[in-house]
């Protein structure tokens, strides 16, 4: 059974060595969790990646975009219950600058933080993390992931 595939598209923002994470609680495995995600979400009907980007870091951050978004990979993955497939997913991850400010947490956003890459490997533990922690250490463009309940 398919509960709706989702297509996304994510931003990867840095300062100096640390990245700008969002924090939000999820059902993982049966419990409630804190995940820290880049921030990104659902790309909307009519709405190209670039737009949803920018869009998704406003909305959730208060931080403007600046300049074009850079390409950087894909996932593509599957979430499974009872090793039976419930849906697909398509996510697309850009570099992007943002306008000088700090972040402040808004919308579904519960908490905003910046992560340098060892409390990146500490926190994103979530199922769907592996491919963003892969990228992180060897690069590439493309990735599969599984998330089973």
């Amino acid at each position: 059974m398919n509960d709706g595939d989702f297509l996304g598209a994510f931003a990867v923002i840095r300062r100096g060595e640390r990245f700008l994470m969002v924090g939000n609680d999820r059902q993982i495995g049966g419990r409630t969790m804190r995940t820290w995600d880049l921030p990104g979400g659902r790309v909307e009907a009519g709405e190209l990646l670039y737009e949803a980007v920018r869009r998704e870091v406003r909305e959730e951050t208060g931080l403007l975009v600046v300049g074009e978004t850079q390409f950087l990979f894909v996932q593509e993955g599957e979430r499974q219950k009872a090793a039976v497939r419930r849906h697909a997913w398509r996510s697309f991850f850009f570099a992007v600058e943002v306008a000088p400010g700090e972040p402040a947490p808004a919308n579904e956003v519960l908490a905003v933080r910046w992560m340098t890459r060892a409390e990146l490997h500490a926190e994103c533990v979530a199922p769907y993390h592996d491919s963003f922690l892969e990228w992180l250490v060897a690069g590439g463009q493309l990735f599969r992931s599984v998330w089973s309940d």
